[in-house]
């Protein structure tokens, strides 16, 4: 609501030869509260703002107005401009533009035709940036006081930052100051911002609710979250005319769990578009995935105008295990830890997102914050709270606070250095090591940089830097070399088919739980010193281009590639009598994992199969020399991904009664028979790989070789002699090997 300021009046004296013109009014309405800020479009390269007035007078006189500086002598005060015209119920309206400064203004208007008739308002306004940050728990513990238990920094200015929440309660503005820092976190936040664009002046409106989801809050029917609330909250915080500039959103804590389709479900609630440009009319019901779909009574479009609005799209964050780890998507065991499978997922579909041309409401990506502490120590030799930003440390909740305020302005365009990514690789000729770089600056780590001692070698991942993968499982050999990450191999030497990449899973680098935590693996992350205030540096971007880091080593082994039509290759003579072991060995690499199973190595009727499943685990089936089944359907829980190149070991042992899987030289499990069976296989039947002996199940995959022995050995691995059959690549020996049927290789 709008309220009357306080009302000054100049008339001209009346000449002496008769009535003169008798003086107008003007008066101009206040603003709702005093030091209003309004956004200078720092989204679209502006500097200034457009400035909402009011006021009644004389009808038909042309009113003025200005804004008037009152922190620098004046120096910032707008030249007097034609606003309005009064109208014949005596009201007006109209809007000044106003600089970007570091001084307060206040409005200042008068009559075109009478100079000396002027009004000026009590409340000042500032123009700056007006932010809004929408998410849950994560940017919500910003500002709670029950999780603010470290002592907060400085605020250097005491008028630059306020903050605007109640997105759950009642709308209420906080004016941040040393005396008033509202949380710990909030002072560094306000600090950062204050640091980074001295001067400048901040409005920050928390859309958070802890525990709740986007498809909750446009959906009025559900409970978890009030659109209505974002609303109030929305209008409290614009109440005098102002837009949000800036709208950050990094949302991926209960949405995350949509991987792969987390673009095309929340697309339309920023856009009003489907991810194929088709208008989506609200209410709506919004369609997923394979069959996935909510329901949205309404979209961000209600609240925001994309002629001033601009979203910054930031994160994924860091998200930690909560189990020890076989590497950064699979539990020890081998089973997925699905969490954070989906998480690695949905930042790939959040950045595809962004590249949609409807996508123009989008600002460039920003930070995805990994260096910071999460969760706390529980007293009893373990972690919790994982899930979010510690309120026992400032390089918890403050440092995530920081990376926050700096993820706004570096995406808006308003600092002078570039997220840092990997966007440089070098491939050493022998093989001795691969080193990755960033033009953004000299990478380092948290505990470099603070000359803090090395982790100690308690765990074989435990090394200078951490984060990086090798084939899919972690590295354990990294330094930093001459501000570059140089990636040495787990054994041996590097070979063409060899791949590396940072950031996998939920980013963390994590691999034992809760020893990785309370060693506080997080400071050796990546990361890049930008001069940031209250910070060692910002992290390096997770995931890097697959492009930059491939592999340019010169090719070793030939290889040959299988399609779903072939080949495939049978024995043409059964397994010799009285066989009482056969281990298959492959080296391959699967372009994607199949769409329900496909069959790697087989005896015809399901004598001994190993299928890969499409969640990357293995099926085995093994029966003895009768047809009793040793071992039913057995699912093995492996870490197998597409495009990573394993080397596979499978055995059945009769002997011992036990079936064993070795990849990467590692045994992953072993499997003991169910029942003893006659201790042999079946000698009617014939072996035969990627597909079963009729060609179903056909597995399309790269491979190297083939190998199988009618032998075990005691750990699963390859016997050391001469193989009972071997195919390799290229395509054009893998053609012409007698067992071929099918399709050509290529």
């Amino acid at each position: 609501m709008l309220s009357l300021s306080s009302l000054s009046l100049r008339a001209t004296r009346p000449g002496q030869s008769g009535p003169g013109p008798q003086p107008g009014s003007v008066s101009i309405a206040g603003f709702s509260r005093d030091r209003t800020i309004f956004d200078s479009g720092a989204a679209f390269g502006l500097a200034a703002a457009d400035v909402p007035l009011a006021g009644g007078g004389t009808a038909g006189q042309v009113v003025q107005a200005r804004a008037i500086s009152l922190d620098d002598g004046g120096a910032a005060t707008t030249a007097w401009i034609d606003i309005a015209t009064i109208d014949g119920s005596g009201q007006w309206t109209g809007s000044i533009s106003a600089p970007r400064a570091a001084t307060w203004f206040r409005p200042e208007v008068r009559l075109k035709s009478q100079p000396g008739v002027s009004a000026q308002g009590m409340d000042r306004f500032g123009v700056g940036h007006v932010i809004a940050i929408w998410g849950q728990s994560e940017p919500d513990r910003i500002l709670s006081a029950f999780h603010d238990n470290t002592p907060p920094p400085a605020i250097p200015d005491a008028e630059a930052v306020q903050i605007f929440d109640g997105a759950d309660t009642s709308p209420v503005r906080h004016l941040l100051s040393d005396a008033a820092p509202l949380t710990a976190a909030a002072a560094a936040m306000a600090a950062t911002l204050i640091a980074t664009r001295p001067g400048e002046k901040f409005a920050l409106v928390f859309h958070t609710v802890s525990g709740s989801d986007p498809r909750m809050l446009v959906d009025d029917s559900n409970p978890g979250r009030s659109w209505a609330a974002d609303k109030a909250l929305h209008d409290f915080a614009t109440a005098d005319g102002q837009h949000v500039g800036l709208a950050a959103v990094s949302w991926f804590a209960a949405s995350g769990g949509l991987g792969a389709s987390y673009g095309e479900a929340l697309f339309p609630l920023f856009s009003g578009k489907t991810i194929a440009g088709t208008p989506v009319s609200f209410p709506a019901t919004i369609t997923f995935g394979a069959g996935g779909s909510y329901h949205a009574d309404h979209w961000f479009g209600e609240l925001y105008d994309y002629a001033r609005t601009r979203w910054i799209p930031y994160g994924p964050h860091r998200f930690d295990i909560d189990a020890d780890m076989l590497n950064a998507t699979h539990y020890l065991g081998g089973g997925m830890q699905f969490n954070l499978a989906n998480k690695e997922a949905a930042r790939g579909s959040w950045r595809t997102m962004l590249t949609i041309p409807d996508a123009t409401m989008f600002l460039p990506l920003g930070l995805e914050p990994l260096n910071y502490v999460n969760g706390r120590d529980d007293g009893a030799g373990g972690w919790t709270d994982i899930s979010h930003p510690s309120g026992e440390t400032s390089d918890g909740l403050q440092a995530w606070a920081r990376l926050t305020a700096l993820t706004v302005l570096q995406s808006a365009g308003l600092t002078g250095w570039q997220v840092p990514e990997f966007d440089n690789c070098l491939w050493e000729s022998a093989g001795a090591w691969v080193e990755v770089w960033s033009s953004a600056g000299p990478v380092t780590t948290t505990r470099l940089a603070r000359g803090e001692p090395a982790l100690g070698a308690a765990h074989a991942h435990w090394t200078d830097v951490m984060g990086f993968q090798i084939n899919g499982q972690p590295a354990e050999n990294m330094q930093i070399v001459s501000g570059r990450v140089r990636i040495f191999p787990n054994s041996g030497t590097f070979t063409h088919t060899d791949m590396v990449q940072f950031g996998e899973g939920g980013a963390s680098g994590m691999i034992s739980y809760p020893d990785d935590h309370i060693a506080g693996t997080w400071k050796n992350l990546p990361i890049v010193d930008i001069g940031a205030a209250g910070l060692d540096g910002v992290s390096v971007r997770p995931l890097a281009d697959t492009a930059i880091l491939a592999n340019t080593l010169p090719v070793g082994a030939p290889s040959f590639h299988s399609s779903g039509t072939g080949p495939y290759f049978l024995d043409p003579q059964n397994v010799p009598a009285n066989t009482t072991a056969i281990t298959h060995a492959a080296r391959i690499r699967f372009p994607d994992l199949p769409g329900s199973t496909a069959m790697l190595f087989s005896q015809s009727a399901t004598g001994f199969d190993v299928e890969l499943m499409n969640t990357g685990s293995l099926r085995v089936t093994v029966e003895d020399g009768t047809g009793l089944r040793t071992i039913t359907s057995a699912t093995v829980a492996t870490p197998l991904a597409a495009d990573v190149w394993y080397d596979i070991v499978c055995s059945a042992d009769q002997t011992a009664k036990v079936f064993r899987v070795v990849i990467n030289g590692a045994l992953i499990a072993t499997v003991p028979f169910s029942v003893p069976g006659n201790g042999v296989f079946q000698s009617n039947r014939a072996l035969s790989y990627l597909a079963r002996n009729s060609g179903t199940l056909q597995l399309a995959a790269e491979v190297e070789y083939l190998r199988t022995w009618l032998s075990a050995t005691g750990n699963g691995a390859a016997p050391i002699g001469a193989p009972y059959k071997s195919i390799t690549g290229p395509a054009s020996s893998a053609n012409n090997d007698p067992w071929k049927l099918g399709a050509n290789a290529t």
